[in-house]
């Protein structure tokens, strides 16, 4: 999203669906702060906040305030700048839904930079101070730097109690990941207990590892809440001890000058690096992390209660304080405020170290308590929606997900107005969302409405209107048109290409999936040639290790062996498998990807033997990396009963598929088409097997399901009916085998027409049916 709605730089559609461009690269970093006094700095940190979370460039933003780069970059530095560049700034960075409470901050700060608190300093040498008395100087001089230190150790015991506030929270979310760590582990070890040997021991030691880390992250939590308090509470104190130093040294220097800018000036808190990575083998890392915080804001907090201690300031009674009421019931509309931003800051954190869950749940309470404290038409509550229903949607399964979406759309359009960018980019994330929950032809209509939209507000050739073309033309294939599809990625990638360059990753992107749909309609040696130009133009632009370039070498493999070069696809898939292993790591989804995909060309290149072995280690590491149900896991479990199948071991592959079938219905759904798949397959194993009757009763029931839902003419539903009727002759009825292909002749030769190959090929299968029960 736009402005203060996109918190990370990220967009909420990038969330999920459609593929997207390269992410922006963000610009060089800001210098550091040098202001004139500490309300300049705040004022300027703020400033470029707002610069920040707009997007917006430097040169981009010259333009709209009327300043040049170099005088913005100098107004932000910490000088004082003219309140008209304050007020246009915020005008044109911020969205209006926030814009006057921005603003009202902004201003504030101004007039706190233009007229700073009155602190006394370090006597400068002047007529005044060389009257002073030798004694009074000497006093000044001294409190003068006990004030210098306690601003000092303010400072550092803020950014310590604000570490171990975000502390807090991400404690918080991971206690309750691990929470449901465990309880999805024991739900998975009671629900398959010994079925594969050795997974009883595997199971209890997931858990076991899961108990003692969430054990460590409570222990944690303990520690960062004790330090924020302690820290808050010596921050206080000091303040008392501030603010009587600061009222003992302007009784010493009476009338002299003012040196307040000689004092040291004291950055804002510092921004702490946060763990990226969320997976459960980095656990121990993030809780190793989490103790480090801990431990550094626990010598801070030492450090500085030793020197207060010993030295003029708070005595030992001081440190003894009664703990303020608790935060999740705030008694001032000021103590409200504070408990709000912690919260918003722990969100935060929670985001940009990618923890869904703990986002998600952060983010509903803020949007509740906001709602409670304010009212539920503030503005600011509209982005702490968006941002819980964005997070809730990325843990939810599609259908939910779709819902959510729907709301987020429905509230930007009500907030924001329907044609603002936010809102239109919330109309495309729910369109994606439709799509992912089963519904693509739903998902290209609503693109379609979506780009007239676009069109007219931002313009045809404005990125985000051909980000809606790209996902309109990929829903219109997905819902069953490849042609159509692979002609409007063609007239994208043209567009592209012209607007934005060859070289553009939107425009190589476009490319690969005009690639894609090429092969989907029916020219797959077409679609390996557009491949491997767009592999070229990806390896010169982005690298030959980048993610996107990878994906395309995946493709050109896949088009070679469809194209009729199994035996070189095979080649180039384990080419693949080994750089996705050392790029990405080896249990990477890629990977395994590429090592299934492997597997299957190496038995169409005639080694079934080999296939069926590279998928039984692939199915052992999906089930250990993933899990048993997964559906990758799913997949490489089918492929290995069907290679099990072609090495002429049938019982076996009957049985394999017994197993998939069971969970495949269990997992995905009886009528799923994976699920309708493996019940194919398995009819036809257990036919080979021995068992012609068992088989005709299988198909019989999968052609009939086939039809329900898929369609009675859909090619898989005829190709169901063809081995109902080839089983019902083997099983000693050709009568019955010739009435079925009768009928499916006739079915045929509608669908496609009386002279197809397919028409002639069941038209002479009835032929001999009935030859034979005729005999």
């Amino acid at each position: 999203m736009h402005g203060a709605l996109s918190r990370t730089g990220r967009t909420i559609a990038a969330a999920t669906g459609g593929p997207v461009g390269e992410p922006k690269k963000r610009g060089r970093r800001w210098a550091p702060v040098r202001p004139v006094n500490t309300p300049a700095g705040l004022l300027a940190e703020f400033l470029r906040m707002q610069v920040d979370e707009s997007g917006k460039t430097l040169a981009v933003l010259s333009k709209d305030v009327g300043y040049s780069t170099s005088q913005i970059s100098t107004l932000l530095s910490g000088r004082i700048p003219p309140r008209a560049f304050v007020i246009r700034l915020v005008e044109v960075t911020v969205p209006p839904v926030l814009r006057e409470r921005r603003n009202a901050e902004a201003v504030r700060l101004l007039r706190d930079a233009e007229h700073p608190p009155s602190i006394a300093a370090k006597p400068v040498t002047s007529a005044s101070s060389a009257a002073m008395p030798a004694q009074e100087q000497a006093e000044q001089i001294q409190r003068y730097e006990r004030l210098t230190r306690a601003l000092e150790q303010e400072s550092e015991l803020r950014q310590a109690a604000e570490k171990s506030a975000r502390l807090v929270w991400v404690l918080l979310g991971m206690v309750n990941t691990l929470e449901n760590r465990v309880r999805k582990l024991t739900d998975q070890r009671d629900q398959h207990g010994g079925q594969v040997v050795g997974e009883a021991d595997d199971a209890r030691r997931r858990i076991g590892r899961a108990e003692e880390q969430k054990a460590t992250a409570e222990s944690e939590l303990a520690r960062a809440q004790e330090k924020q308090r302690q820290a808050e509470d010596l921050a206080d104190r000091l303040r008392q001890e501030i603010e009587a130093l600061t009222d003992e040294l302007d009784r010493l220097r009476g009338d002299g000058p003012s040196p307040h800018d000689h004092l040291p000036v004291l950055g804002g808190p510092v921004p702490q690096d946060q763990d990226s990575d969320a997976a459960a083998d980095d656990i121990d890392a993030a809780l190793a992390h989490a103790a480090a915080v801990n431990d550094e804001d626990a010598d801070t907090i030492d450090r500085i209660s030793t020197e207060i201690g010993g030295g003029a300031g708070l005595d030992a009674e001081a440190l003894i304080v009664v703990p303020d009421n608790s935060p999740t019931s705030p008694d001032t509309a000021e103590e409200a405020r504070r408990w709000l931003q912690d919260l918003s800051k722990a969100a935060e954190v929670a985001e940009a170290i990618g923890d869904a869950p703990a986002a998600a749940h952060m983010y509903g309470v803020l949007a509740a308590c906001q709602e409670r404290y304010f009212g539920p038409n503030d503005p600011a509550i509209l982005l702490s929606r968006l941002c819980h229903e964005d997070w809730a949607a990325r843990v939810k399964d599609p259908v939910e997900a779709r819902d959510l979406y729907a709301n987020l759309a429905r509230d930007t359009s009500v907030f924001l107005g329907p044609d603002h960018p936010d809102t239109l980019t919330s109309r495309r994330t729910h369109a994606n969302c439709v799509g992912a929950a089963g519904d693509p032809a739903v998902a290209r209509d609503l693109h379609s409405v979506l780009i007239a939209d676009r069109t007219r507000v931002l313009g045809r050739t404005h990125p985000d209107t051909l980000t809606s073309r790209h996902d309109q033309a990929s829903w219109t294939g997905t819902a069953g048109n490849p042609r159509r599809a692979r002609d409007l990625h063609a007239e994208l990638a043209a567009d592209r290409t012209r607007i934005l360059g060859p070289n553009h990753p939107d425009t190589l992107t476009s490319r690969h999936y005009h690639a894609s749909w090429t092969g989907a309609a029916g020219s797959p040696a077409v679609a390996r040639d557009l491949f491997a130009d767009v592999l070229a133009g990806r390896i010169g632009v982005l690298g030959p290790d980048d993610p996107a370039t990878l994906t395309s070498r995946h493709h050109h493999a896949s088009w070679t062996g469809t194209a009729g070069n199994p035996r070189r696809a095979r080649d180039l898939h384990a080419e693949l498998a080994a750089d996705r292993a050392r790029i990405l790591g080896p249990n990477h989804p890629d990977t395994l990807t590429s090592r299934h995909d492997r597997a299957n060309w190496t038995g169409a290149a005639g080694d079934p033997g080999v296939a069926r072995d590279l998928l039984a280690v692939l199915v052992s590491d999906r089930a250990r990396i993933l899990g048993r149900d997964h559906p990758d896991t799913l997949t490489s479990r089918h492929d290995h009963a069907t290679w099990t199948g072609a090495v002429h071991d049938v019982v076996a592959a009957r049985d394999l598929y017994a197993d998939i079938v069971a969970d495949r219905s269990r997992v995905l759904g009886p009528n799923h088409p994976d699920t309708l798949t493996s019940r194919h397959h398995h009819a036809n194993c257990a036919g080979a097997a021995g068992d012609p009757a068992g088989a005709r009763d299988l198909f019989a029931a999968v052609s009939a399901d086939r039809a329900r839902a898929l369609g009675p003419d859909h090619f898989d539903t005829l190709t169901s009916r063809h081995n109902h009727a080839n089983w019902a002759g083997h099983a000693g009825d050709p009568a019955t085998a010739r009435d079925l292909f009768y009928d499916l002749a006739a079915d045929f030769g509608r669908i496609f027409r009386p002279d197809h190959p397919e028409t002639s090929f069941r038209l002479a299968l009835r032929e001999q049916w009935a030859t034979v029960a005729a005999d």
